[in-house]
């Protein structure tokens, strides 16, 4: 009789837990995985002014998640395969929006372009609305020497027939990632947002919006307990005209599967200078 084992993916699956530990943020962590063959999820967080908690699973394309997510009740049930039939029922509380929809997803271009258009309900408020929703979405990558560059955009249109109203909106990302020296990488994006028109869900609505973020980071290697990670962040808000630069030492040790460590950073508010602060956290990060 075999003993317990750890799902072959287990380690991996810490790419997206979020260790929440900060005065304004408050103390927990998000989605952390349990040890399953199926990928389950488990959220707590104590914010200052108050409590998330909840539960979320991963099998195959179909995702559900029930409780209370950023202060916001949800039960979800999604079905979103990368082409094929798609459905997605959402309830949420606190004046959040709800939505049932059905549709149907292509792949084009070897996989590199999806095309989906959807036809739903949605209900927020005193208001609620039928629509449709086609998204376009595509990626292209180039390898350059050391450097793996690559470009993400995404555009999409809402349509509310019965309110005439419709939204369309263009997404696009630049991305770079170079390996400077052993151990030392270099990752950098810089995202764009437009939109034009309105759209009867207040959830739906988008507007223009662009953002770019750097990290230099570097993994001493090596075994045992010890310096896992060193790495600087900055980020840039340009709509928001906010800036921020952050410092993360983060230590490894043999038969754990993410690193973990301290965080320091500042923000900077241009246009609000009294909003100015310090920033400190918890940082984990995968092996």
């Amino acid at each position: 009789m075999g003993g317990f084992q750890l799902p072959p993916d287990y380690l991996s699956r810490f790419g997206s837990t979020q260790a929440v530990a900060s005065s304004t943020e408050g103390f927990g962590v998000r989605a952390l995985p349990l040890p399953l063959k199926t990928n389950v999820r488990l959220t707590f967080v104590k914010a200052p002014t108050y409590v998330d908690y909840g539960v979320s699973a991963q099998m195959g394309s179909l995702s559900a998640a029930v409780g209370v997510f950023y202060n916001v009740p949800r039960a979800e049930l999604t079905s979103a395969p990368a082409a094929g039939l798609q459905w997605s029922g959402v309830v949420q509380g606190k004046g959040a929006h709800s939505r049932f929809t059905l549709g149907y997803a292509s792949q084009l271009a070897e996989g590199r372009v999806r095309v989906l258009n959807n036809v739903g309900a949605a209900q927020q408020g005193a208001v609620t609305a039928p629509y449709t929703q086609t998204e376009v979405s595509g990626a292209y990558g180039k390898v350059l020497g050391s450097v793996n560059t690559a470009v993400y955009a995404t555009a999409r249109m809402y349509a509310f027939p019965v309110q005439g109203k419709a939204q369309g909106s263009l997404d696009t990302t630049l991305a770079l990632n170079a390996r400077l020296a052993p151990g030392l990488s270099l990752d950098a994006s810089h995202f764009e947002r437009f939109a034009v028109g309105e759209v009867a869900i207040p959830d739906f609505g988008l507007s223009r919006y662009h953002a770019s973020a750097a990290s230099l980071a570097y993994r001493p290697g090596g075994a045992g307990f010890g310096v896992g990670l060193v790495r600087a962040r900055a980020g840039r808000d340009w709509t928001s005209k906010i800036s921020t630069l952050d410092g993360d030492l983060l230590l490894r040790a043999d038969g754990v599967p993410v690193m973990v460590g301290g965080s320091v950073g500042y923000e900077w508010h241009e246009a609000a200078p009294g909003a100015n602060r310090w920033r400190f956290g918890l940082a984990v990060q995968p092996r």
